[in-house]
Protein backbone atom coordinates (compact mmCIF):
# COMPACT_ATOMS: atom_id res chain seq x y z
CA UNK A 1 0.00 0.00 0.00
CA UNK A 2 2.83 2.71 0.53
CA UNK A 3 2.98 2.96 -3.34
CA UNK A 4 -0.61 4.09 -3.47
CA UNK A 5 -0.13 6.32 -1.34
CA UNK A 6 2.71 8.18 -2.83
CA UNK A 7 0.65 7.86 -6.01
CA UNK A 8 -2.31 9.89 -4.17
CA UNK A 9 0.22 12.64 -2.65
CA UNK A 10 1.45 13.41 -6.13
CA UNK A 11 -2.09 13.53 -7.47
CA UNK A 12 -2.97 15.72 -4.41
CA UNK A 13 0.55 17.94 -4.48
CA UNK A 14 1.59 17.96 -7.76
CA UNK A 15 3.76 20.67 -7.29
CA UNK A 16 5.34 19.40 -4.06
CA UNK A 17 9.13 18.97 -4.42
CA UNK A 18 9.93 14.99 -4.90
CA UNK A 19 12.04 13.17 -1.67
CA UNK A 20 15.00 12.54 -3.80
CA UNK A 21 15.32 16.66 -4.50
CA UNK A 22 18.65 17.51 -2.96
CA UNK A 23 18.01 21.43 -2.98
CA UNK A 24 14.50 22.97 -3.02
CA UNK A 25 16.29 26.57 -2.94
CA UNK A 26 16.73 27.10 -6.50
CA UNK A 27 13.60 26.52 -8.02
CA UNK A 28 12.03 28.15 -4.53
CA UNK A 29 14.09 31.15 -6.28
CA UNK A 30 13.25 30.75 -9.78
CA UNK A 31 9.31 30.60 -9.26
CA UNK A 32 9.14 33.69 -7.06
CA UNK A 33 11.28 35.54 -9.32
CA UNK A 34 9.25 34.15 -12.44
CA UNK A 35 5.92 35.06 -10.93
CA UNK A 36 7.11 38.58 -9.95
CA UNK A 37 8.56 39.22 -13.55
CA UNK A 38 4.78 37.62 -14.85
CA UNK A 39 3.11 40.37 -12.50
CA UNK A 40 2.78 43.27 -15.25
CA UNK A 41 2.73 42.38 -18.64
CA UNK A 42 4.35 39.12 -18.69
CA UNK A 43 7.76 37.98 -19.39
CA UNK A 44 10.40 39.91 -20.82
CA UNK A 45 13.82 39.38 -22.03
CA UNK A 46 15.38 41.57 -19.53
CA UNK A 47 13.79 40.05 -17.07
CA UNK A 48 14.62 36.44 -17.77
CA UNK A 49 18.51 38.03 -18.09
CA UNK A 50 17.89 38.92 -14.23
CA UNK A 51 16.22 36.07 -12.86
CA UNK A 52 19.02 33.87 -15.14
CA UNK A 53 21.85 35.88 -13.54
CA UNK A 54 19.96 35.54 -10.33
CA UNK A 55 20.16 31.98 -9.95
CA UNK A 56 23.23 31.32 -11.68
CA UNK A 57 25.09 33.21 -9.36
CA UNK A 58 23.50 32.14 -6.38
CA UNK A 59 23.21 28.53 -7.09
CA UNK A 60 26.61 28.20 -9.85
CA UNK A 61 24.63 26.18 -11.86
CA UNK A 62 25.91 25.97 -15.16
CA UNK A 63 23.68 26.64 -18.47
CA UNK A 64 21.86 23.27 -19.01
CA UNK A 65 21.15 22.84 -15.12
CA UNK A 66 20.00 26.54 -15.40
CA UNK A 67 17.53 25.98 -18.58
CA UNK A 68 16.21 22.88 -16.75
CA UNK A 69 15.67 24.44 -13.47
CA UNK A 70 13.88 27.46 -15.22
CA UNK A 71 11.39 25.65 -17.24
CA UNK A 72 10.15 24.02 -14.41
CA UNK A 73 9.98 26.44 -12.10
CA UNK A 74 8.14 27.99 -15.20
CA UNK A 75 5.82 25.55 -14.90
CA UNK A 76 5.22 25.00 -11.43
CA UNK A 77 4.93 28.94 -11.33
CA UNK A 78 2.02 28.84 -14.01
CA UNK A 79 0.30 26.26 -11.77
CA UNK A 80 0.92 27.33 -8.37
CA UNK A 81 -1.73 28.16 -6.30
CA UNK A 82 0.01 29.58 -3.33
CA UNK A 83 3.73 30.84 -2.70
CA UNK A 84 4.08 30.36 0.45
CA UNK A 85 5.62 26.44 0.11
CA UNK A 86 8.41 28.80 -1.78
CA UNK A 87 8.87 31.12 0.45
CA UNK A 88 8.80 28.83 3.30
CA UNK A 89 11.98 26.92 1.58
CA UNK A 90 13.73 29.85 1.27
CA UNK A 91 12.88 31.09 4.93
CA UNK A 92 14.02 27.58 6.30
CA UNK A 93 17.23 27.03 4.07
CA UNK A 94 18.91 30.84 3.89
CA UNK A 95 20.42 33.09 6.18
CA UNK A 96 18.63 36.46 7.16
CA UNK A 97 21.72 38.30 5.10
CA UNK A 98 20.66 35.73 1.66
CA UNK A 99 17.09 36.17 2.49
CA UNK A 100 17.90 39.86 1.63
CA UNK A 101 19.51 39.45 -1.07
CA UNK A 102 16.41 37.76 -2.19
CA UNK A 103 14.40 40.76 -1.79
CA UNK A 104 17.38 42.40 -3.91
CA UNK A 105 17.01 40.17 -7.12
CA UNK A 106 13.42 40.75 -6.92
CA UNK A 107 13.65 44.11 -6.89
CA UNK A 108 16.36 43.81 -10.11
CA UNK A 109 13.41 41.76 -11.53
CA UNK A 110 10.80 44.49 -10.83
CA UNK A 111 12.99 47.56 -12.51
CA UNK A 112 14.68 45.01 -15.26
CA UNK A 113 11.99 47.11 -17.60
CA UNK A 114 12.81 50.60 -16.22
CA UNK A 115 9.95 51.25 -14.73
CA UNK A 116 8.18 49.63 -11.13
CA UNK A 117 4.72 48.61 -11.66
CA UNK A 118 2.28 48.70 -8.51
CA UNK A 119 1.60 45.23 -8.44
CA UNK A 120 5.42 44.20 -8.80
CA UNK A 121 6.19 46.08 -5.64
CA UNK A 122 3.08 44.75 -3.82
CA UNK A 123 4.59 41.57 -4.12
CA UNK A 124 7.58 42.05 -3.54
CA UNK A 125 6.99 43.29 0.02
CA UNK A 126 4.57 40.67 0.70
CA UNK A 127 7.53 38.05 -0.36
CA UNK A 128 9.73 39.98 1.95
CA UNK A 129 7.28 39.38 4.49
CA UNK A 130 7.03 36.12 3.99
CA UNK A 131 10.75 36.04 3.54
CA UNK A 132 10.96 37.27 7.42
CA UNK A 133 13.74 40.36 5.30
CA UNK A 134 12.29 43.31 7.99
CA UNK A 135 10.78 46.97 6.41
CA UNK A 136 14.38 48.63 6.61
CA UNK A 137 16.42 45.92 4.64
CA UNK A 138 13.36 46.00 2.24
CA UNK A 139 13.67 49.79 1.73
CA UNK A 140 17.34 49.56 1.16
CA UNK A 141 17.59 46.76 -1.29
CA UNK A 142 14.41 48.48 -3.30
CA UNK A 143 16.70 51.58 -3.76
CA UNK A 144 19.84 49.84 -4.47
CA UNK A 145 18.17 48.24 -7.17
CA UNK A 146 16.58 51.20 -8.10
CA UNK A 147 19.70 52.85 -8.84
CA UNK A 148 22.21 50.51 -9.82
Amino acid sequence: MPGLLEKLKTLVEPDAPEASETDPLPRALAVLMLELAATDAGIDDDERRVIEQAVRDRFGLDDEELRTLLNEAGEIQRNAHSLHEFTHALRTGLKPEQRADVVGWLWKVAWADSRLDRHEEHLVRRLADLLGVPHREFIRRKHQAGTS
